[in-house]
């Protein structure tokens, strides 16, 4: 046998194979015809060469050379042919288990297992040790658990190799084990997509199955049905383990408890605790509202028994009260029989408010003394409903001044400064201030939301708007007017106006302004109006600021200018904070009508200023939207609030504001009123992931001022945590498509005995081409000397 594979050039052999001799070339059909063709072509050409040429020979010498011709002629075709040595071999090798573990987004959610029963069942077969441990559990640990516990028996040995692929948005590479926390997720399940990707990749080798490990989302990838037409046309079985629960995770929890940060001792005021939940709809819950004062002992002022509504729905709950002393206020709401859910941990939230007296803080500082200073000091001093203290600039050292809170100088800081709610200047001087007060009175408007009343004068006023592009003077562009440099007035236009009191002429939006509500019936408010004691001086400024309230205008039409009336009395806001200008100084003519005409101005004036600061320093209004986040593309919804509908401030026309995000330009927004009384919306579309922070002002908008804000979470869409139940359905299709079953995380042990398949018997076949053997080259050379020699002693050469 050596020397036969020497001669047949065969390296080596199996001796329990089966042999087989087969031709490289086809020689069916055509082929096959054109084959025998040439043979009997060839034969007759042999046989009639020598009949012509050796005619001479006996038949039997013909015949025998012939012969020699025709087997030379063979084995050439037969080399031609390639004959190949087919040697079959027959062994044992195991097959191979594919198995798909999803990780994404929603492999991370907790499932609340309402059936208590399915849940302790699961439970156990997965090790967790009771209910409560697989609700704390997320799906992915379940899953992890599961692959662990039968990973072994799948492998049955070695009878089957197990391969772990992860997947998410697409089949992932294969890890011998998966991690033990799921960091992240991908953003999509694409189960049908990734089982293609595996059948794939495993084409080829004998397959006994593949496992898949899924909650079934199937929020990206192929269709399901293309998905179980090629399993079912690839044979190979799926048999799908669901993880999670149809009901998906369900869960209860107080959005939020909103109570007024601030309020005043006897004012009504309304704490609302919203509730939201997922997957609990139609289940009944108790809300319980909770108070303490102080930091004192908790309790009960309220109890409600809900039903749910749709997943993400909020429903609001709205308690009264009306707090009767100072203090903190602290609010907590809990939820209380939800039943199993995702967690506990949410089903409280607690909210404070600070109760105060209403006394509002007042700093009067006076450049020089004056009647109007002095009935001024006196009335505020007088006000029970609030706290003053007093400056008087050309008072000599030494001189106490007066008030509820005497100082012995001005604010240095600005904690001081902001300690008060309200600051009345009366044609300051500012030479005669700390350096740096200029800067904290801009700060105490525009971003503590203070007020800021200055009364002109005819000392110093004129000078301070001259020096208006002295930084030091930046406080002035708070002021609701402009006086453009060098604004003439001649001596004659002066006396023309001072030689008899000119009344204010009140405009309409001085007519609505709380601080022209010298009467609380409106007719009578007008007479009052019209009747009071009219002003010889003034101090003319060019016009109020776009977005200023004008209450007030010159009553003389000769003290116009090409913007209409001369302004006497203006306020906007300013940020948070609301500055009011008074170009006059003699209100307290005011007194010959009466003395509580004088006083409630002032008192107003004051109130409408500061009252703001008082309540905290905030808008006027909140800002809100409808969602809790939004996607890139899609409109978001901006609401405006006021948290009073029917005072001033709700009157404006628009609101104005802008989008920032990170270092993008700015895109304005607009907020115009709806149809309900206080409320205003406008809309952005963001294009980008990302927190938005929406800044909206009332008044100034071009004030270095605080803007309320509202942060908009943008974040890509998911539809993983949008729909993050169980869909059964989906596995159960492809499992039955493949002639494979659904395998219940209870019954996930006896997964090994489902395979059917363990090791395969698999056909190796060896060729070896012989048209190059050297018994074949042999024979030929051995034929043709042979054929040479003949025809030579036969005298044919």
């Amino acid at each position: 046998m050596p020397l036969l594979r020497r001669l047949l050039g065969i390296d080596a052999a199996q001796t329990d194979a089966e042999w087989s001799l087969r031709w490289a070339e086809d020689l069916s059909g055509d082929a096959a015809v054109l084959s025998i063709a040439l043979d009997v072509a060839v034969i007759a050409l042999i046989v009639w060469l020598y009949r012509v040429e050796a005619r001479h020979l006996p038949l039997w010498k013909r015949a025998g050379l012939a012969g020699l011709r025709l087997l030379a002629v063979g084995i050439a075709a037969a080399m031609l042919m390639q004959p190949v040595l087919v040697r079959q071999v027959e062994e044992q090798i195991p097959s191979h288990v594919v198995v798909l573990a999803d990780v994404s987004e929603s492999m991370t959610v907790r499932d609340a297992w309402a059936d208590a029963s399915a849940g302790g069942r699961v439970a156990e077969a997965v090790g967790l040790g009771g209910l409560d441990g697989l609700r704390a559990t997320p799906r992915y640990e379940v899953a992890r658990r599961v692959l662990d516990a039968v990973a072994e028996p799948l492998a049955a040995g070695g009878d089957r190799v197990v391969h772990v692929h992860p997947f998410g948005e697409r089949l992932r590479g294969e890890v011998e084990s998966l991690p033990e926390t799921l960091e992240g997720g991908a953003s999509t399940t694409a189960v049908a997509t990734s089982l293609r990707e595996a059948l794939q990749e495993y084409s080829g080798r004998p397959l006994a199955g593949v496992v898949v490990l899924s909650d079934g989302a199937l929020s990206g990838g192929d269709r399901i049905d293309a998905a179980a037409a090629a399993v079912a046309e690839g044979g190979v079985p799926v048999f799908a383990v669901p993880v999670g629960t149809v009901e998906g995770p369900r869960n209860a929890e107080v959005a939020s408890v909103d109570a007024p940060p601030v309020v005043f001792t006897g004012d009504d005021s309304e704490v609302t605790v919203r509730v939201r939940s997922r997957g609990m709809r139609d289940q009944p819950a108790t809300l319980t509202i909770e108070q303490r004062a102080n930091g004192g002992v908790w309790e009960e002022v309220a109890r409600e028994d809900l039903i749910l509504q749709l997943d993400g729905e909020v429903e609001s709950v709205s308690l009264p009260f009306k707090p009767d002393k100072p203090g903190k206020l602290e609010f907590r709401a809990s939820l209380s029989d939800v039943g199993p859910e995702l967690t506990t941990e949410d089903n409280a939230a607690v909210a404070s408010t600070d109760v105060i007296r209403e006394r509002l803080r007042v700093l009067l500082i006076a450049g020089s003394t004056f009647p109007e200073v002095q009935f001024l000091r006196n009335m505020l001093i007088q006000d029970k409903t609030v706290d003053v203290s007093t400056w008087l600039q050309s008072a000599k050292p030494g001189y106490k001044h007066p008030g509820d809170d005497p100082i012995r100088r001005l604010p240095i800081d600005q904690d001081e400064l902001n300690a008060y709610d309200c600051v009345v200047l009366y044609d300051p001087d500012p030479d005669g201030w700390p350096a740096n007060f200029g800067t904290l009175l801009e700060d105490f408007v525009g971003q503590a939301g203070g007020g800021l009343v200055l009364i002109a004068g005819e000392q110093q006023t004129g000078r301070l708007f001259d020096r208006q592009d002295d930084p030091a003077m930046g406080w002035l562009r708070t002021m609701p007017v402009v006086r453009q440099p060098n604004l003439f007035r001649s001596a004659v236009q002066l006396k023309l106006a001072q030689t008899s009191p000119w009344r204010l002429a009140i405009t309409p939006a001085g007519v609505r302004d709380p601080i022209m509500q010298f009467e609380a019936d409106s007719q009578k408010n007008v007479r009052t109006l019209e009747s009071l004691p009219g002003m010889f001086w003034h101090f003319p400024v060019t016009r109020a600021k776009p977005g200023a309230d004008v209450l007030a205008v010159h009553g003389d039409p000769r003290m116009r200018n090409e913007y209409g009336p001369e302004v006497l009395l203006a306020t906007q806001r300013v940020g948070p904070g609301r500055t009011l200008f008074v170009g006059f100084d003699s209100t307290y003519r005011w007194r010959y009508l009466s003395e509580e005409a004088f006083n409630g101005f002032w008192r107003r004036v004051v109130d409408r200023a500061g009252r703001n600061k008082r309540l905290g320093g905030g808008y006027p209004f909140k800002l809100s939207t409808g969602r809790a986040a939004a996607m890139p593309g899609s409109e978001v919804k901006v609401l405006a609030r006021f948290l009073n509908p029917t005072g001033p401030d709700a009157a404006v026309e628009e609101l104005l504001g802008e989008v920032e995000r990170g270092s993008d330009a700015p895109v304005p927004i607009s907020l115009r009123p709806t149809e309900r009384p206080g409320e205003f919306a406008g809309t952005f579309v963001p294009e980008a992931a990302g927190t938005h922070l929406v800044k909206v002002k009332l008044g100034d908008a071009d004030a270095a001022s605080r803007a309320a804000t509202l942060a908009v979470d943008v974040v890509l869409p998911s539809k993983e945590l949008a729909e993050p139940a169980l869909n059964r359905e989906s596995l159960a299709t492809l499992a039955s498509a493949s002639g494979g079953s659904v395998v219940e995380l209870p019954d996930a042990a006896d997964l090994a005995s489902r395979l059917t398949v363990g090791k395969v018997t698999r056909t190796i076949e060896e060729r070896d081409e012989l048209w190059d053997a050297p018994l074949l080259w042999g024979l030929l050379f051995l034929v043709l000397c042979v054929e040479w020699i003949a025809r030579k002693r036969v005298r044919l050469i």
